[in-house]
């Protein structure tokens, strides 16, 4: 491990869900306002997405800050919960998916975000020819205080989220307790191959921007496995470059060890 990251896991930092929800929900208005490339998908999607997409409301993808493509091939009559669901591109994309018969649940805790997400609900239902969405507010960390049963959950996705939470341990947890025996747990995120250092991880730029939120990978996988998630599987991954020079030069052990995991899959 290289001599400038820390021997015991973190990040532990002084970052709040306010300073996070203040950033998603007032520093950024559009996803021009990113400060790094880090929330960012750099692979395009595949053509029957790309179709899919077309369809989204224009403000809903102006606010798209999102790594990775998220949803499984297979997906109609499905129940699908998308956490840190923003303005809701994700949850509309998987809308179709599911088609009239399936269901998606979006949850976020910024209320700027869901006012985006729910204000074009009604726009969308028209569009699809029916309505299968519901959008919450809430703390993905504390799923529990939601309305959403145990068992009740087919497939979870999440875009660039998680690592911007504090309690990673307590998403992971509270995934397992609502998937059905045999759901999955599908999400693109940012993780790193050394230990986020304590400085880096108290920056609230770098952790709003994905980065100093990082897990290293292996304390992901050990997380996984103890929230019950035995069989990690790491699909595909790709370097994350910063594209910002003044944030590359705050410590460079992170940026030269920072992944962005653009799909892993948990199953129950």
């Amino acid at each position: 491990m290289p001599s400038c990251c820390p021997a015991k896991p973190t990040p532990e930092t002084s970052v709040t869900h306010e300073d996070v929800s203040e950033y998603y929900g007032t520093t950024l208005t559009q996803s021009e306002d990113l400060k790094t490339n880090a929330c960012t998908t750099a692979a395009a999607p595949p053509p029957y997405i790309r179709e899919l997409l077309r369809t989204i409301h224009p403000d809903v993808i102006a606010k798209y800050y999102g790594c990775g493509l998220t949803i499984p091939d297979l997906l109609e009559g499905a129940t699908v919960l998308d956490l840190g669901c923003g303005s809701g591109r994700d949850v509309y994309l998987a809308a179709q998916l599911v088609g009239p018969k399936g269901s998606v649940i979006g949850v976020d805790m910024t209320v700027e975000q869901l006012k985006v997400a729910r204000d074009t609900q009604s726009w969308h239902a028209e569009k699809f020819g029916y309505a299968n969405t519901e959008f919450l507010l809430g703390d993905i960390e504390k799923l529990e205080e939601l309305n959403i049963a145990p068992n009740s959950v087919d497939v979870i996705i999440s875009n660039c989220v998680i690592n911007l939470c504090l309690n990673k341990e307590a998403v992971l947890a509270g995934c397992y307790r609502i998937l059905k025996p045999g759901g999955e747990l599908y999400f693109s995120d940012v993780y790193s191959t050394a230990r986020v250092p304590k400085s880096l991880a108290r920056d609230k730029v770098l952790w709003g921007e994905c980065i100093s939120g990082a897990l290293y990978w292996n304390d992901f996988h050990n997380l996984s496995k103890k929230s019950g998630f035995l069989d990690p599987r790491l699909v595909e991954d790709s370097l994350i470059t910063i594209q910002n020079k003044a944030m590359e030069t705050k410590d460079q052990c992170v940026f030269t060890n920072v992944k962005v995991l653009q799909r892993c899959v948990l199953f129950d």
